[in-house]
């Protein structure tokens, strides 16, 4: 009992990172609103929210997946009865049903069509990743290459996604969709995974000091990468060490802080998957002859994505909690139970291949 407790006060930054980071998330995905709602000055205003974002880039996905790795990390490296249920089984599904609901809502192309078999079909964007709900199906790949690299050294698997992440920036306009993300994160959930130990001591030692420090070393990097369009993988390293510094040293400073985030935190998932659906009704009210004048609002633009971040994210708390109220529970959850025997299949044989397994 007193292991848990200490752990869960190392952790307790960790659900601030990930409340941040979903804020950040929303925040960036408003930014189209401009455009689309053809707002007065709207493509000045989204160019300066545009630069924002990307120079936040750096941080908001990578951290996000560092602290999924942190949060994986035991029942990946000692496996329970409902491990790859919960790792592998549960996000592949939610990312098909959200990948098909958003696809028939929210088209990744507005012609795109279900019935036809064909390049406009859009079942090809969810097997191609394009969806928004990529984060989703991001979480099973890299459970399957945790579990199958356990047994390689970690600075060979480190060294590995590092290739992997500067292909993804090399090939970012070349690759489908989400494509390119998934593999310029893999490093930072491994190392969630891996360094679970590593990452919570950096944590426990974080100073103002150390703060600035990396401050004044990643805001000249994202600058650069927002310019050029792209990504790096030293600036991703210095966003997130920066994020733990900062998330770290808020918990320590403002105690109370850690109970809200982690009410907030631990929300993320309906937050996430929900937001898109607000985010187009938002825009379709906006649209609407009832508020069109608020879009020439020059100031009201300037502050609007942290308005709309400010309502999207509660309502989207409570629609989940009404959807599960009403019996929808299988949207944000794996319905079938555990396959009975794990062994079957050559994917779930070398899942559990002692051999693979072995730690080094």
């Amino acid at each position: 009992m007193g292991h848990t407790n200490t752990e869960n006060q190392q952790l307790a930054w960790v659900n601030l990172a990930k409340a941040v980071c979903i804020v950040l998330v929303v925040v960036m995905h408003c930014e189209n609103h401009f455009l689309q709602a053809k707002w007065i000055e709207g493509g000045w205003i989204f160019e300066q929210w545009h630069m924002l974002n990307e120079t936040i880039r750096p941080l908001r996905m990578p951290m996000f997946f560092l602290v999924s790795g942190l949060l994986a990390s035991s029942s990946i490296l000692e496996p329970r009865a409902d491990t790859e249920r919960k790792r592998l089984l549960r996000p592949l599904y939610l990312y098909v049903v959200w990948g098909v609901i958003l696809q028939a809502l929210i088209p990744v192309l507005p012609e795109q069509t279900f019935f036809n078999w064909s390049e406009d079909n859009s079942l090809l964007a969810i097997l191609l990743v394009a969806v928004a709900a990529w984060y989703m199906v991001a979480l099973a790949v890299y459970y399957i290459f945790t579990r199958l690299t356990l047994g390689l050294p970690l600075w060979l698997v480190l060294g590995g996604c590092a290739v992997l992440s500067a292909l993804a920036a090399f090939y970012e306009t070349s690759l489908a969709g989400h494509q390119h993300k998934i593999l310029r994160c893999a490093i930072f959930f491994v190392a969630g995974v891996r360094m679970k130990s590593l990452v919570l001591a950096y944590a426990s030692s974080a100073t103002v000091r150390r703060a600035l420090t990396l401050l004044s070393l990643y805001l000249p990097g994202a600058l650069i990468c927002a310019s050029l369009g792209t990504f790096f993988l030293i600036v991703d390293m210095l966003a997130v060490a920066l994020g733990i510094t900062l998330a770290a040293i808020a918990v320590q400073k403002a105690k109370a802080l850690a109970s809200v985030a982690s009410w907030l935190g631990n929300r993320t998932l309906g937050i996430y998957l929900i937001h898109f659906l607000w985010l187009e009704m938002t825009l379709i009210a906006l649209q609407s002859g009832a508020v069109s004048q608020l879009v020439g609002s020059f100031w009201l633009g300037m502050i609007y994505p942290l308005i709309v971040a400010a309502v999207i994210i509660p309502a989207s708390i409570v629609t989940r909690d009404l959807l599960t109220k009403v019996g929808a529970w299988w949207l944000f959850d794996y319905p079938w139970e555990r396959i009975n025997d794990p062994e079957s299949g050559a994917l779930s044989t070398a899942l559990h291949d002692p051999a693979i397994l072995k730690r080094v």
